[in-house]
């Protein structure tokens, strides 16, 4: 009998406000070194899903500076607002009586809050320096240039909307971490990380909530590391009662510090700890058989120790097989189906005729740091360097100022 897997390359969880995902291929890297020198500014390409084509801007608290192609425009606060739109072959800018363009604008930021407004988005506020290229009739390439310590205030708040303090730390600390290996690991010409869940959701300044300034101030330059290199600090939403191992996940060795862990039913207020959902046994074989050219006609599903999905089995009335593996295949069927289908890989299938039932527990990968746990810990009187030292095993917090040579090892 053969076998066929599917690989993906990328975990992506489309539609989901956590952090989900965790590029494979990384863990296969030899070690190497960060240049802790050159983190001082983040690239992040921004509104990549929303794709607008037409973004108004506006001053809000300093100048800015618009650099076309062989000009310069500063708008200064109360100035009104700048236009820029996708045109015929190039970035358009327009300001009252004024329209240019160039294959690409920059936009050099005094201080102060980039205002960004589109229809996709409605408004936005962005620190440092924005980008804006022409790629082709597709849309606009966004790459905003902004302060390490800046993006970790604003990804704790698009990541983790909490009240509870320690918790927030616990995400500043794990967010800034997942940012140093992300911005060595990057694949990805001219930009580090996304501004959704492929890396870190990022919204830009939330200035509702000073909140987040302050967790991310508290624990300014503060990283994780295991034997004095900076780890994969993986997280996701709700673990479910239990944490996995990254190698239940995806390829690659055992990290030590992302042993499976139960954590206590912390994440128990989390509205994804438990959940069920129905599928068509029909619409379930014909989604598999027009998408592989396989005819199911039953499978069988196997689990890791931790309980959750190992593989998921087809098989058809010749005894052959299709298999995929647990997490591969939720994703698979999230796109296909709806993104909350299947939550996590810590379910249970049980098909009754014509349908299929499924409950299961948790939201995302379940890997390293439970969010909803986090603020379960917190609430129970926690501090964050308690928190993060019970999601990740045997590791030490650092402050990378302090590290000699300036220079780090990544743990793979």
């Amino acid at each position: 009998m053969t076998q066929h897997y599917f690989t993906l390359l990328y975990l992506l969880l489309i539609g989901l406000p956590f952090f989900d995902t965790f590029i494979e291929s990384t863990l296969n890297h030899p070690e190497n070194y960060l240049d802790l020198t050159e983190t001082g500014t983040v690239r992040v390409l921004i509104l990549e899903k929303e794709n607008p084509n037409v973004i108004r801007i506006n001053a809000k608290d300093a100048p800015l500076s618009f650099q076309l192609d062989e000009r310069e425009i500063t708008l200064k606060p109360g100035d009104g607002f700048v236009f820029v739109y996708l045109g015929t072959d190039g970035v358009t800018f327009k300001k009252g009586g004024i329209s240019e363009q160039s294959k690409k604008l920059t936009i050099h930021n005094q201080g102060g809050l980039i205002q960004l407004f589109s229809q996709e988005t409605s408004t936005r506020y962005y620190r440092g320096d924005l980008e804006i290229e022409f790629r082709d009739r597709a849309g606009l390439q966004m790459i905003n240039a902004v302060g390490l310590e800046d993006y970790v205030t604003s990804v704790i708040g698009s990541e983790m909307n909490f009240r509870e303090m320690d918790a927030l730390k616990s995400q500043a600390v794990v967010s800034r971490t997942y940012t140093l290996w992300s911005m060595h690991k990057s694949a990805w010409p001219g930009f580090h990380l996304k501004d959704h869940e492929q890396n870190q959701v990022y919204k830009g300044e939330l200035i509702s909530r000073p909140d987040y300034a302050e967790a991310a101030q508290a624990t300014a330059g503060e990283i994780l590391t295991w034997s004095n290199k900076l780890i994969l600090a993986a997280y996701s939403s709700t673990c479910g009662g239990t944490t996995g191992n990254n190698s239940e996940m995806w390829t690659g060795p055992d990290l030590p510090y992302l042993n499976p862990i139960n954590d206590r039913q912390m994440c128990s207020l989390s509205p994804h700890y438990e959940w069920e959902t129905e599928l068509s046994t029909k619409d379930f074989f014909d989604f598999i058989k027009a998408r592989y050219a396989f005819t199911p006609v039953d499978f069988d599903i196997q689990t890791h120790p931790s309980g959750r999905v190992s593989t998921i089995t087809f098989y058809d009335r010749f005894s052959k097989e299709l298999t995929f593996a647990g997490n591969e295949f939720r994703l698979i069927i999230n796109r296909h189906f709806d993104n909350m289908t299947l939550k996590s890989t810590l379910f249970t299938v049980h098909q009754n005729g014509s349908r299929i039932h499924i409950s299961g527990n948790g939201l995302g990968h379940g890997v390293g740091m439970c969010q909803w746990g986090a603020k379960g810990f917190a609430n129970a009187g926690w501090n964050y360097s308690d928190i993060l030292s019970f999601y990740f095993s045997g590791t030490k917090i650092v402050d990378l100022n302090d590290i000699e040579e300036q220079k780090i090892a990544l743990s793979n």
